[in-house]
């Protein structure tokens, strides 16, 4: 018969301890992602850019009549002229953020 040595392990309180670490720091990156992507998608506005450019061009080659007025669920838009300027003037409803852009000549 064999003798059959003593194999070191460790004990079930250390690897609880190793387990609760595990999923401590799983937790804060999965909660850090998730803060990052729910930023990402909060700051998220290609599409009202890009609708900007369209109402540019639009407004360059009189496609538009000024003074001209959109109001969508996400953004308003209003198209005017001031002091002999055209003026696209924007407010992004998600964030509360307000621009005004002067189009040139």
């Amino acid at each position: 018969m064999a003798i059959l040595k003593k194999v070191r392990s460790a004990t079930l309180v250390e690897t609880m301890v190793a387990s609760v670490i595990i999923v401590i720091v799983f937790l804060i990156a999965s909660l850090s992602l998730n803060n990052i992507f729910r930023g990402t998608i909060n700051s998220d506005d290609a599409a009202l850019r890009n609708r900007i450019n369209e109402l540019t061009y639009f407004v360059n080659y009189d496609k538009v009549k000024i003074p001209f007025y959109e109001d969508t669920p996400l953004w308003d838009i209003a198209i005017e002229t001031r002091e002999g300027e055209k003026v696209i003037e924007i407010l992004n409803k998600k964030n509360g953020k307000k621009s005004r852009l002067k189009l040139a000549k």
